[in-house]
């Protein structure tokens, strides 16, 4: 199949909004942090980093829906991040523990 690469400049403009992103919605606890109208996302800590890291390419409602073990989240984190996700060495566990937590394969939508 045929895909078509991306350029540079989307690149820097995806990491551009996704930084102001994460810098509007802050990091930390979901119940101390001013909820994002809409969200389907579980409440919980380190919410906000996940949304900041990701909705600058994904739609919450799609994440919502995975029910993914550690391994597939970790591997799908990391490819995230070769595409230019905002998600630091600091953040990255955070936003793993997040997606494993929330919306591993055991959980159900709440």
């Amino acid at each position: 199949m045929w895909r078509r690469r991306r350029s540079p400049v989307w690149a820097a403009t995806a990491f551009g909004l996704g930084l102001a992103l994460g810098v509007v919605t802050g990091r930390g606890d979901a119940q101390s942090a001013p909820p994002v109208a809409g969200n389907p996302l579980p409440a919980g800590p380190n919410r906000e980093l996940v949304v900041g890291a990701c909705v600058i390419c994904h739609s919450l409602e799609t994440m919502a829906q995975q029910r993914l073990d550690r391994a597939t989240w970790g591997d799908i984190v990391a490819r995230m991040i070769t595409y230019g996700a905002p998600i630091t060495s600091d953040t990255r566990p955070l936003i793993l523990e997040y997606l494993v937590t929330y919306l591993g394969p055991g959980e159900t939508a709440r």
